[in-house]
């Protein structure tokens, strides 16, 4: 019975938006590469985009209050990644399915996605 009232709920309202300074912008784009690129290290090559995910709510530690499911999350780092086009930090997503694609280092070959030809 309580499935049947949770569709009738419907989805929940999204997080307001927080205000950034652009330096404050700026900070936290400086920060999330920092724990990207140590994440990277770790591993010693591509990082699967749900496993990165994972990784970095633990550091942040969002996964104790379950803000947003994993596979979003992650696609959410994904367009971050993208948008933020750093020199290092890079992803590789051959589609926009939701959590797929890898984290890797550009400047680091063997972090490098291998890509079929």
């Amino acid at each position: 019975m309580k499935r049947i009232l949770w569709f009738k709920k419907g989805p929940t309202q999204p997080p307001a938006a927080l205000n950034l300074t652009n330096e404050q912008h700026q900070q936290l784009l400086d920060h999330l590469t920092e724990i990207g690129l140590e994440i990277i290290c770790e591993a010693r090559g591509p990082v699967p985009l749900l496993t990165f995910g994972g990784r970095m709510m633990e550091r942040l530690q969002t996964h104790k209050t379950h803000v947003l499911p994993l596979p979003q999350f992650a696609d959410a780092l994904k367009h971050i990644i993208r948008n933020m086009r750093h020199d290092q930090l890079r992803v590789m997503s051959p589609s926009e399915f939701v959590g797929v694609g890898y984290v890797y280092n550009a400047q680091d070959p063997e972090t490098w996605p291998v890509r079929s030809r």
